[in-house]
Formats: structure tokens, sequence, C-alpha cells
């Protein structure tokens, strides 16, 4: 067998007198020199090669002698690493058949070494016989099983306690004598040692009285731990003998406490490791995890059952009351299986004793084994860290939050054996302890109501000392969320009812800014209750109280109910709320009783509903129906229920502002429902569409005419909820955003929203914006100072360059801040003046026209780069912002409704009154005579201003002659009467300014022709509110033109000889035949109505939807000043009738065919369902209805006339007739 050398080579052997022992010998000397694991394996099988090479005959035998005794001499170890390769290789001999005859070698090798000793320990008995190191193999082997048995089984005989007791009694006395500063582990452990010298005791003996004595006297922790140290002994054997005493008393709780009292000390001293004990401790960890797997199962199942609707009848009172007694059996029962279950587990009343004696960080060692929670929520376990925790904390608490010396309160006391954990005494220490404990606790603090009082309050005090801002926080700051996540708001859903620990989380809560918050709630109501199973349960049971009411909520049992809700959402408010605005989506008769219920909830139910309420409008649910034509009902359910709670309760209303600026942002405008609803409630500011005249007139004048005529919600009823409103507003500093925002998603609905959504639905988006930005803003300038507005809104040249807002909107936000800093300026030129007392009302214009250009002239600087040069040279930039800048309180007093509620103040009883709603009433009054006083004068003031004479530019012979009049009505006219109902009635009294102020180089008769011309693209392009609009702007200009009409009095009154009504332009002075009479303006009135009505005709001609509901919409709004007399009405009504006659004819033939033409094909196939047919009768009505209504009428033949006069003015009578018809259909 050829051998294979790893450290050598055959060479070395070969040369070995030469070269080959040098090399070999220096080799042993280099791994002599260093002292590493490998060299040392390196050196044993460097011997082994060299033996192996000696017994396969490379070396001679004779030299290799000396050659072993160096290598020996090199290390003392080397002689027993050559034994061991000798052994080697004595087991190569006695196994390879090769090898058998090299063995003498090895033997004559063995007899040449002088290592008998090593010998006799290492290599097999034979090969000791036949090297003649033992002379008789037989005797050898007989006292080597002799000194074996003694060594291994023969035992040690130590006096016993039944036997000997007198040494086991003074061992128990110097154990268990009194404990002071003359007794140490040292002195004890030297009497110990005497007297197992002296009485021959047994040391495993003497271990177990030394643990039986700290098991009686664990508060001598100390002086036990440091015996044992000193004690020599192993873990094994200390955990053999606790094993023992834990299997003896596994039946009974009592006694065995101490021992696992005592085995939490050794932890904590490191006598113990847990693995050391660990095996000792019953149940497995499977069969307990299996045990939490099946009741985290069997909660999901209860949950999963209690959504299931049964069909059995279980109202009757006797099933109630059997179901409730066996509920409360189930629950007796229950608590008694887990009362055993929890004292006969070991591994549980371990962990008690860890936490009874502070020893946290072997709690949390054992903890890590099971599942997250799992020792938590078996309540011995969580009610001993609850006092735990409550007990370090205390020092800290009465420090920081204790009560006032005159109330008593009790002191949370350490229990008797926690005597390692420390007390907490500061806020870095009580972060770094406590939290940790309480994030293991989870919601089973719940245990200790206590200690969740005292951690929300400690926590309250470090939370109020760190700065507010947006600077960077503390790591308290976000810890503490995390601690309210896991264990704070989870443990809330533990009480069945305790709106006290709902309230005082409130209050720490509320520190936090709502996105936390909302956050918070989130996992709170969707994730948390997952993670429980007794949440699981408890949410369960609560939920299905909570739809048992539901169903029974109507507005004769408010109370009960309101009690009901109120009880079940102080602990669990999310997933009822969820329910509850389920149900107030798909029934909107709910909102007003739900509403009313809600009068009992906490501070921390209504925060949750607010949550509820943005969380259920960001999902993603169509908010359109009918094919997107109109918006869903669900979603103007919520919006209501949403505005009457907001105003009734105090929600914090920063998330559902924030989520309306987000959706504006991405450019959804459906969502302003929302925001219109909660202003029109909160702010009590309702929308100027659906005033009534005497309303609207009202909104003419002052702030107090607006309040008491203007409104129809009592200022008293809005006060306090407009105000939390205004605060929420800005504290979230989104006033003035949300209102730009709005200002730039009005032209987004045109641009971006125009070709996916029906055309209708885009026109109530428009008109919906439109109308809440008015109300809004309304709302923001009656509640913000004008001060905060002029600081926060941007300037006029900033909105229309960079925001690329349009004029109407843009003049709209900043016209409260011109007219305040005109006021501020008049008031102080007039202060100025020295003669102020005596200033006459010319003094007075005087003063107001320099103010005016002093206000005005940075404005139209910063206006006139908007727009182009050309237009300009038409119109000056004055009169543009004169223009948008007044308002109707400039142009007119509503002297009526002044007097008409002076007088109802005036007529008022006062017998029954008290003295203070008399005084009120006559303060009232005085500031109404006072206001109308005042704005009697301001509107002089603006009447009076001769700044007028320069806001037309002189016609060029050149120029056109309406370019000036089509400036106007594009730049000024019709985007504002489109704006809203009292832009509308401005611009139709402006025109008649401008006319009555003598207005040089304006033609009020070119501008009424422009404006009735041709109004068919108008009223195409007008949205639904801006065709009512549009109609208030007709009827107000032409209540003006058929003033004129009425008489020849007042038309050469107001008309004659004024520059409006010149038809000729001359440089010099004008002609009477310049300017038109009153036949020519009656003739021209004339065309402007068959203008109108024609251009109405081709509107409803048309068979466009937005044509024809525009028309009709204008029909309605001007019809108090239609021209048409009753002759012509009662003619136009006959011919609508014998239209209509004619065309059910036709239809009933066209219904007659089409059933002719389904009889034949039944008679082929199945016969049609009646209901078929009654939907083709239906369908047919419906078509016939829509045809005479809106359909192409032909116009009544006549015979043609000589006079090209009377032909017109019978196609002009035509045309009245189709209007009037159409307004009959209407």
């Amino acid at each position: 067998m050829t051998a294979v050398y790893r450290v050598f080579s055959i060479n070395s052997w070969k040369n070995w007198d030469k070269t080959g022992k040098a090399e070999v010998l220096q080799h042993f000397q280099e791994l002599a020199k260093e002292d590493s694991d490998e060299d040392e394996a390196e050196i044993s099988m460097a011997l082994y090669e060299v033996i192996s090479a000696v017994v396969r005959g490379h070396i001679r035998k004779e030299q290799i002698k000396p050659f072993l005794q160096e290598v020996i001499s090199l290390c003392p170890d080397n002689g027993s690493r050559l034994v061991e390769a000798i052994s080697l290789v004595e087991l190569e001999t006695n196994t390879v058949d090769k090898l058998v005859k090299q063995r003498d070698t090895l033997i004559s090798l063995i007899r040449m070494l002088d290592l008998e000793k090593l010998y006799k320990e290492r290599l097999d008995i034979d090969t000791l016989g036949d090297a003649g190191v033992i002379k008789n193999k037989k005797n050898f082997l007989t006292k080597q099983i002799k000194v074996r048995t003694k060594m291994f089984y023969k035992q040690q005989k130590f006096n016993l306690l039944r036997e000997e007791s007198e040494g086991y009694a003074k061992l128990v006395t110097e154990l268990n004598q009194e404990i002071n500063s003359r007794v140490t582990p040292q002195l004890i452990i030297q009497v110990i040692r005497s007297l197992i010298g002296s009485f021959n005791l047994d040391p495993n003996r003497v271990l177990d009285l030394i643990l039986e004595a700290f098991e009686c006297r664990p508060e001598e922790y100390e002086f036990y731990t440091g015996l044992l140290h000193l004690f020599p002994h192993e873990a094994t054997t200390v955990s053999e003998i606790l094993g023992f005493k834990l299997n003896n008393y596994s039946d009974n709780t009592k006694e065995a406490k101490g021992i696992y009292i005592v085995v939490a000390l050794l932890l904590e001293a490191k006598i113990l490791t847990l693995a050391d004990i660990y095996d000792w401790l019953t149940p497995e960890d499977s069969s307990m995890i299996e045990a939490f797997k099946k009741e985290m199962e069997s909660a999901k199942d209860f949950a999963q059952k209690a959504n299931v609707v049964s069909t059995k009848d279980k109202d009757t009172e006797n099933d109630k009351d059997k179901n409730r007694e066996k509920e409360e059996e189930e629950k007796e029962k229950n608590e008694q299986k887990s009362n055993i279950k929890y004292n006969t587990n070991q591994k549980i009343q371990l962990c008690i004793a860890f936490l009874e004696v502070g020893n946290w960080n072997s709690f949390l060692e054992m903890s890590n084994r099971f599942p997250d929670f799992y020792f938590a929520s078996c309540p011995p376990v969580g009610e001993a860290l609850c006092k735990l925790i409550h007990v370090a904390i205390d020092p800290l608490y009465r420090r920081n939050c204790s009560l006032p010396p005159r109330l008593k309160n009790k002191v949370a006391t350490p229990a008797k054996n926690c005597i390692l954990f420390p007390f907490i005494t500061s806020f870095d220490e009580f972060a770094e302890k406590v939290f940790p404990m309480l994030s293991v606790l989870g919601p089973y603090i719940y245990h200790d109501v206590c200690l969740m009082y005292k951690i929300l309050r400690i926590s309250r005090v470090i939370l109020k000392m760190i700065p507010k801002g947006k600077g960077v926080k503390s790591s308290f700051y976000y810890d503490f969320l995390s601690v309210l996540d896991e264990c704070l708001l989870p443990a809330v859903s533990m009480f069945e009812s305790n709106p006290c620990i709902a309230e005082e989380v409130w209050e720490t809560i509320k520190i936090y800014p709502y996105q936390h918050r909302y956050k918070l709630y989130g996992r709170w109501k969707n994730e948390t209750y997952l993670l429980h199973a007794a949440l699981i349960r408890n949410r369960t049971q609560l939920l299905k109280k909570a739809k048992y009411i539901m169903m029974r909520i109507t507005k004769e049992t408010i109370k009960p109910v309101s009690r009901g809700i109120g009880k079940h959402t102080h602990n669990i408010p999310g997933p009822i709320f969820e329910y509850i605005l389920k149900q107030v989506q798909l029934y909107d008769n709910l909102i007003g009783p739900v509403v009313d219920s809600f009068k009992y909830l906490t501070s921390l139910s209504y925060d949750v509903l607010g949550y509820c309420i943005v969380e259920v409008l960001s999902l993603c649910k169509d908010r359109t129906q009918n094919d997107a034509m109109a918006i869903s009902p669900w979603l103007q359910s919520l919006s209501s229920f949403s505005g009457s709670v907001c105003k009734k309760y105090s929600l914090d209303l920063g998330g559902i502002l924030q989520f309306i600026a987000n959706q504006l942002k991405s450019e959804k405008s459906i969502d302003l429902l929302l925001l219109k609803d909660i202003v029109q409630k909160m702010g009590g500011t309702d929308s100027m569409e659906d005033l009534t005249p005497d309303q609207l007139e009202a909104m003419f004048g002052g702030e107090h005419l607006r309040r008491e005529a203007g409104q129809y919600l009592q200022e008293k009823n809005t006060k306090r909820s407009s105000m939390r409103l205004k605060d929420s507003l800005i504290e979230n500093n989104l006033a003035i955003p949300i209102l730009l925002l709005m200002a730039q998603q009005r032209s987004s609905i045109v641009y971006n929203q125009t070709e996916s959504p029906h055309l209708k639905l885009v026109g109530k988006l428009y008109d919906q914006c439109q109308d809440t930005m008015v109300q809004f803003g309304s709302y923001l300038f009656q509640m913000i100072t004008i001060e905060e507005l002029n600081s926060k809104m941007p300037p006029i040249g900033s909105l229309l360059t960079d925001y690329l807002i349009h004029a109407d909107v843009a003049f709209f936000l900043t016209r409260p801040m011109f007219g305040h800093l005109l006021h501020n300026k008049y008031d102080e030129l007039r202060r100025k003046d020295k003669s102020e007392r005596k200033l006459t009302a010319d003094d007075k214009k005087k003063i107001f026209a320099d103010a005016c250009n002093e206000v005005f002239l940075p404005l139209i600087e910063s206006i006139r780069p908007h727009y182009s040069s050309k237009i300009w040279e038409d119109m000056d930039p004055s009169f543009f912002l004169t223009f948008w800048s007044l308002t109707m309180s400039d142009l007119e007093v509503p002297t009526r409704i002044y007097d008409k509620e002076i007088k109802k103040l005036a007529e008022m009883p006062t017998n029954k009154m008290r003295k203070r709603d008399i005084e009120r009433i006559q303060t009232l009054k005085e500031k109404l005579e006072d206001e109308k006083k005042r704005q009697i004068e301001h509107t002089e003031r603006v009447h009076g201003e001769r700044e007028a004479d320069t806001w037309f530019s002189p016609r060029t012979p050149r120029s056109p002659k309406n370019d000036t009049v089509t400036t106007f009505l594009q730049l000024c006219i019709f985007p504002r009467c489109t704006f809203s109902t009292l832009d509308a009635v401005y611009c139709a009294k402006f025109v008649r300014l401008l006319h009555s102020l003598k207005t040089p180089n304006f033609s009020t008769l070119l501008c009424y022709d422009k404006m009735y011309c041709d109004i068919t693209y108008t009223v195409t392009s007008c949205t639904e509110q801006e065709a009512h609009h549009y109609a208030r702007f007709l009827l107000g200009t032409l209540d003006t033109v058929m003033h004129w009409h009425e008489s020849p009095e007042n038309f050469k009154k107001e008309c004659s000889k004024y520059p409006g009504f010149i038809t000729k332009y001359r440089i010099s002075t004008h002609e009477a035949n310049d300017y038109v009479n009153y036949e020519n303006y009656r003739h021209v009135v004339h065309k402007w109505h068959y203008k109108i009505t024609k251009a109405l005709v081709t509107c409803l001609e048309s068979g466009d939807y937005i044509q024809i509901r525009n028309a009709i919409l204008i029909m309605q709004g001007i019809l108090p000043r239609n021209k048409a007399d009753e002759d012509k009405k009662e003619e136009c009504d006959k011919d609508e009738k014998k239209k209509k006659d004619k065309k059910r004819d036709k239809d009933d033939k066209d219904l007659k065919r089409k059933k002719d033409t389904k009889r034949s094909k039944t008679e082929d196939g199945d016969a049609p369902a009646d209901d078929e047919i009654d939907r083709d009768r239906r369908e047919d009505s419906e078509c016939s209805n829509v045809s005479s209504a809106s359909g192409k009428m032909d116009p009544p033949s006549g015979e043609r006339s000589e006079s090209t006069r009377s032909s017109k003015r019978r196609k002009m009578e035509h045309d009245s007739k189709v209007s009037i018809r159409s307004l009959n259909a209407v």
C-alpha cells in the first residue's frame, strides 16, 4: 500500500541521513514557535507521518529514537501527541490486512521509547502486553475494571437528614438567622464548609436547604445570591433541584409561588439562565401557541356569525331571557376554566414571578418565544405588568401631575418582592423604560384604569413642553404616537363603556395635529381590531347593539336612542360610525334624527366622526349617476349630514377642509357640494340664487340691513358655529387657498371636464363651483377683517398673471379691499382738513375724488399691462377699475327696504318684552337709520364723481362707432352680468348710471342695441345659473328701456338731449336732428323685442337640450316685460292647440303602426310581454311631449304685402306668437 504524505514528501525519507532529517526537524522547530490550534494539528499530522514512515520501512527504527526525543524536547505536549499518533498507526495495523506484518516494527518502536505512563492511558491492552509495558494482561484488566467502578458507579455515603439531623439543624439555623452587616456570605460559606466536613453532609442537600431558605426570605436576595455564587455548584444541579420542586408542586400554585420567585431572582443574578430551567416547565410551547391560535379563530368565527341574518323568530321575551342566561353561564364557565388554566401553567406563573420581582429582561426573553401579546392577554400576567409599571412611574407622577393637597390620593406601594426594577424619576427614563413595557402590554393596560390616566397625564405634561411649530420634534413626540397606536387607543375599546377615559385620551391626543390623529384612527379602526381576540369579540357585540338601535331610530325616540349611541361609541367609535354613515347615505330621512342623537358623544368620538366622514369621501365610489348626468344621492346625503353635524357639534374641520382643498388641487370639483353645505349651515351664508325680490334689494344695503332682511338664517343660531369655521380656516391656513383653488377650478371645469362627462353635469359642476365660491367668499368677507384679508390675499396683478384667474373672479376677491382702502383714505383726507365740521357736500365730493385718485392710480398701473394696449385706446383703465370695484351699495340705496325694516321695528309690541330686548330693538333701529343716512351720502359722492368725462376716448374718424361699446360689453358687462344675481342687477343699473351721468363718447342706444341684437350665442354658452343671471340682467335693462318707452314725458326727461342717444357725432355742437326722438325710439324698442324673440325661437327650434333649457329660463325671467298682448296670446293658444291635435293624431298612427309590426313579428315568434307594450306607449308619449314643447313649428301662412314695413311687422308678430306658445308649453 503506497503511503500518501501531506506534510513531507517521499524524498525526505529517502535522503534522511543527508538532508531529510534536518528538513523535518526544522519543520517541527518552526511549528513549535507558533502557538495556535492550526499549528497543533499540523504537529500531530507531522508526527503521524514520521511514525508511518518508520512502520512502512522508509526510515530505520534505530535512526528515529534520537530524533523523536529531540522533537519531544521542543514542546511538553509533543509526547502526548506522539502517543496519539502511535495509537492511530496501531489501529491501522490491527484493521488493515496489508499492515499486519508491520506490527512488529511498531511494537519495537514502542519498546524503544520511554513513555509507559502515556502508553497505559492511550494504547490497547494487547498492544501493551506485546510491548512488555504490562506483565499480566488479565490482572491489569481486572484492576482497571475495579478502578472505573469506584470512580463512576460507587456512591459516596453522606449523613442523611432523617438519620443524622444535628449537622442539618445547625445548617438551617445558620441559613435562617437574622441578616445584618456582620453576617456576610463569605462568613456563612466558611460555616457551611465546616458543617459539611464535620458532619459529612450531602452537598446537594445543603444546596437544596439554601434554596429553601431563599424561598422563605426572597427579600434577602442579595445575601442568598452572593452565598450561591460562593457555593461550589453547577447550573444543571440547581435547575434539577428546582425542576423537581416544580413538578411536585404543579397542582398547588400557592406553595409553588415561592419557587417561581426564587427562579426569577436566580435568573437576574446570573446563577441560572432561562435555557437551564425552561425544559423543566410545562406545558409545551406548541400547545400554548395552538390554543392561542384557536382562540383567535374562534373570535373571528364569532364575528362572522354575527353578520349572518337569521330568519328565525327570536324576538320573544322568553327567548331573550334564555339567551341571556346561557351567555352568563358560559361566561362563568369560561372564567373558571381560564383561572384553572393560568394557575396550572408554570410558564405563565414564572412570568408573573418575573414581573413581581421586577426582572423585566427575563420576562422579555420569555415572551419573545411566543406570539405578540400572548402573555399580556393572560389577565394575571397583564395585571402584574400593570402593577410593575404603576409602581415604577409613581414618583414621577406625584412630582409632576399630583392632585391638590386637599384631595387624598392613594400611594402606589410596590409588591413585597418587587426589589429589582428601579423607580422612574425623569422624563427621559419614562420614555426609555416605560414605553417598551407598554408596547409589550398592548391594549391589556385596561386592567389598571388608574395607570392609563397616569400615563396620559405624564405624557401630556411632556408634550406641552415641546415647542410648537414645524421644527424637528423630539423623539418622545413620535414615540408616544406608537404608544397611542399599540396600547392606549386599543385599550379604550376593551371597556364596555367608559366616557371618562375617552375624554382623558382626547385631552392628550388633541395636542397632535389632525394628520397624526387621523392616521391613528385609521389603524385603530381598520387594523388594531384584527390583532386581538378580545377586541374582535367586544367590537362585534357593540356593533350588533348599535345596529339594533339604528333599526329603531325615529324623531320620537331620539332621547333613548341618543343615549344608547353615545354609550356604545364612547369606546368603539370607528366601526359604529362607519355603519351609521352607510345608513345615512342610503336613507336621507335619517339625517335629522341621527344628528340629534349625537348629543351624548365624547370629544374623542366627535373627532373620530370627522375622520370617518373623510374616509368615506376618500373611497373610490362613483360620485355621479345616470350615465354621469347627475350627482349621486349618497354624496348629497353625506354632504347634508356633514353640514348639520359640523354646525351642531364641535368637530375639528381641518381634515374635511384639507380634503376639499386636495380635491380641488386634483381638479375634482364635485366635492364642493360638501363645502357649500358646511358654509351654509355653519356660517349662515345662504346662496344668492334663491333670494326673494325684497331680500335681493336688501342685499344692496349695509351690513345691518343685510343681516336683518337679506338672510334666511338668524345670526344668533350660527354665531358660534360660524366662529368655529373661521378658526379652523385660519388655523389650518386654508381660507385664501381654498378660495383661489375654486377660482382656478371654475375655468378647469370647462376645459378639462367637457369631453368625458355629460354636458349637463359639466354645467352643474360649473354652477356649483361658482355658487360655492361666491358663498364662501361672502362668508370670509364678513368674518375675516380686511387687514387679515389684505395680508393673505395676493394683489390684483398677481391674481391675473400668476394665478391665471379671470377678471370677474379676481375683482370679486379684491373688491372689499379696494372699498376699505378708499374709505380709509377718504377719512384720512377729511381729518386733515381743518374745517372738517364745516365741509359742504361739494367739498366732500372733491375729497372723495382725491381719495379715489390716490387709491386707484397704483391699481390702474398694475392692471394696465395685463390687457392689450388697443383696448385702452377706446376705454380708460380708470373706468375699467371703477366698473369692477363698485357694487350695488355704491350705486343705489334700498330706501324702501330700510323704511320697511325700521317701521317693523317701531311697530313691534314692547309691552311684554324684557328691558334688554327693548334696548336691543331700539339700538338696531338707530343703527339702521344711521346706516341709511351714511349710505345715501356715499352714493351721492359716487354719483358726483366727475371723472366720467375721461372714461371713453373721443372717436376718431377712422374708428368704427361701435368699438367702444363692444369693448365695454366684452370686458365688463358680459363677464359680470352672469357672475351672480347681484352683479346682474348691478350691470343693468350701471349702464343706466352711465347714461344718467351723460358720459361723453358713450352711446346708450348703441349699447342696448348690441345687447339685444343677437343673444343666441350668449344664451347657448350659458349654464343654468348663468341663464338665470342673464335673464335677470335682461329684465333690468328692459325695465329701463320700457320705462322710457311708457310715455314721452319719461323719454323727454331722461333721454332727450343726452349723449347716449346721439346718432350723428360732430366735432362742433350737436344739432336737434342728431338725437333720437320718441317715435324712432319706439320703433327701435320694437326691433329689440323682435330680435330677442327671434333669438329665443332659434334656440327653441335647435333641438339642443342646453339651448332649449336656457331659452326657457330666460323667457321665464323676462316674462314681466314681454311685449305680447292678450289678443295675440289667445291667437297663439288656438294655433298651439291645433298643432297639438295634429301631432297627437300622427303619434296615434305611429303607435298603431308599431303595434301592427310587433303583432306580425309575434306570429313567427313569442308574443311580447305587457310591460314592453306599456314601455313603448310611455316612450311615444314622451316623444310627443318633447315635440310639442320644443319641436319645429311652421309659421302661419299669409299673403305677401307690397309694403316691406307691414311684412316685417307680420313676421315679428309671428315670432312673438311662437315665443308665447313656447312659454305656455313650459
